[in-house]
């Protein structure tokens, strides 16, 4: 008997090619799913934001990956006929959307309300309420307009007890499936390279890995740091610039920082990379206003590396477990975070560098990713 069929859209997916966010959600949903599930994935010919088509990638025809097979649609065939004709190309058991605001899921949703088929959403933190305060006139009137339109045809995937509060509140009679997110098959599980690392009290080295967009924070990091005239803090910025307005903004902070406080942008990494880049830095910084898992902290403290973050995201009680602080977005309270930072000696930092690992093993041991994500799409 064949395996049923799952049809995944995602805006932007090119595996290995940019760390973090959805394109790692669908590739780890991938590596636990592909021997259950015969999977299909459409995505965009172009990463988000960029004019010209990924190079070498022949658009709109299926091509082999590895358990799946992917379609990288084109510009110009993009549209609601393209997406209907791409759904009757054959009878697909389950179609998964990743994310509730791309133009794909708003496709899908014309097309669900056309022929009530039934479509699973994961909405990857975009329900939380820091998350929808941005561009919220586009968003809210969106949300109450799906909430009106649909009945039974929506399943939702939430990822963490804060997402299933977030759509419970505003799905209120739909079904929400909780199935967590499963870590990248190539995370390391174990200490790697910190045994060698030295934290010097009086100093801080940090290191922020994310997509540039205002949701991350960085400006509200860079505001903090321009505080600090006598300590030494390091922190190094890598990820692809989305919002190039925001990204000026942080340019204008960087250069008012103090002689004491170095900043630099290192660019986008492959996620391969990602390792090896993290393990220089004494803590990882996202003061984000809305996470659904938060990839990137999760690789910070399976390797080892303390995090600082914001109280928006599934990694909670961090200080409580040695492994670093999760913070409302206070000023008083960050600052009061990086105070400590800087001033933690090495012995201490060993201490909180082992927390963080146990912290991951402890959460890859508790759930039972295969079985969450088959009762998803039972």
């Amino acid at each position: 008997m064949p395996n049923p069929s799952l049809l995944i859209f995602i805006e932007h997916y090119l595996p290995g090619y940019k760390f973090g966010g959805p394109t790692q959600s669908v590739a780890n949903l991938v590596a636990l799913l592909k021997n259950h599930y015969t999977i299909s994935i459409i995505t965009r010919d172009r990463d988000f934001g960029e004019q010209t088509p990924y190079a070498n990638l022949p658009a709109d025809e299926w091509l082999p990956g590895e358990g799946y097979r992917i379609r990288y649609v084109s510009y110009a065939r993009s549209g609601f006929g393209q997406v209907w004709a791409l759904l009757r190309e054959q009878p697909y058991d389950f179609v998964y959307t990743n994310s509730l605001f791309a133009d794909f899921t708003r496709q899908l949703l014309g097309i669900s309300l056309l022929t009530n088929r039934r479509l699973v959403i994961a909405p990857r933190g975009e329900l939380h309420p820091g998350a929808l305060r941005l561009k919220a006139y586009k968003k809210r009137p969106y949300v109450w307009l799906t909430q009106l339109l649909f009945k039974n045809q929506l399943i939702w995937h939430a990822t963490d007890e804060e997402e299933l509060r977030a759509i419970g509140h505003h799905f209120t009679r739909y079904r929400v499936q909780f199935a967590p997110v499963r870590f990248a098959p190539d995370t390391p599980r174990q200490l790697v390279q910190r045994s060698t690392h030295q934290k010097e009290a009086g100093s801080v080295r940090l290191v922020f890995i994310s997509r540039l967009t205002q949701k991350k924070g960085l400006r509200f990091l860079l505001s903090l740091l321009t505080h600090y005239t006598i300590n030494k803090v390091v922190l190094d910025v890598y990820g692809p610039i989305v919002d190039q307005a925001e990204w000026l903004r942080c340019e204008a902070l960087i250069a008012q920082m103090p002689p004491n406080c170095r900043v630099t942008y290192r660019g986008a990494i492959s996620h391969d990379q990602v390792n090896n880049t993290l393990v220089r830095y004494d803590f990882f910084v996202l003061p984000t206003l809305g996470e659904n898992f938060g990839h990137a902290i999760f690789e910070s403290l399976s390797a080892g590396v303390p995090v600082l973050v914001s109280d928006q995201t599934p990694w909670r009680n961090l200080t409580q477990r040695r492994a670093g602080w999760d913070l409302p977005l206070l000023e008083a309270d960050w600052l009061a975070a990086l105070n400590a930072s800087i001033g933690m000696t090495n012995e201490t930092y060993g201490e909180w560098s082992a927390q963080a690992t146990a912290m991951t093993m402890a959460y890859v041991a508790d759930n039972q990713f295969e079985q969450s994500y088959l009762s998803l799409f039972s």
